[in-house]
């Protein structure tokens, strides 16, 4: 089951109720892309999302709704990145779908992760100053190019590179030129 890691104060704007446990290991059968770390930023515009992927750090943006909406959001971005990263469209709705339907909530664990995800926070944050304005296109924009961000200490390093690698596509983009 796919897992997200987040703060009291994130799982509380969510709408949340009871406590936040602690993540239970192991790996799912209903996804790849199974622990996430997710984190709040404001903007002057809306109050955003950021998530990170403990396998591959592949980088999610999407507006911060509360439950089950959130759920929704998270799922279509990750679905827009990993398309945006060649994964058949058939496998992105499988992941969003295993997120929609069997995540799990946790008190975020990792501070590795944690501290790579605020760093991220920081470069969204920064790209969004760039765009025009801040709606979906604005964020699938960020997103694509938090993707393709180095990440120090990780190999391969780029998170988009490791999630082709994790769906097994690296061949098919080198005989894609890609």
């Amino acid at each position: 089951m796919p897992t997200v890691m987040c703060t009291r104060n994130l799982w509380r704007a969510l709408g949340g109720r009871g406590q936040l446990g602690l993540r239970e290991p192991g790996r799912s059968e209903r996804g790849k892309l199974c622990v996430w770390s997710v984190r709040e930023l404001f903007t002057r515009k809306m109050a955003l999302a950021i998530g990170l992927e403990e396998s591959t750090y592949l980088t999610v943006v999407f507006p911060l709704l509360e439950l089950p909406d959130f759920l929704r959001s998270l799922a279509a971005s990750v679905a827009t990145a990993l398309e945006a990263t060649g994964v058949p469209r058939a496998v992105c709705e499988h992941e969003a779908w295993a997120i929609m339907e069997h995540t799990r909530f946790a008190k975020n664990d990792n501070r590795s992760l944690l501290g790579s995800l605020n760093d991220v926070a920081f470069h969204a944050d920064v790209l969004l100053e760039s765009e025009r304005r801040v709606n979906l296109v604005a964020l699938e924009h960020v997103q694509a190019q938090l993707n393709r961000m180095p990440h120090v200490g990780r190999e391969p390093a780029f998170p988009d590179q490791a999630t082709r690698l994790l769906f097994a596509l690296q061949p098919l983009l080198r005989r894609a030129g890609v």
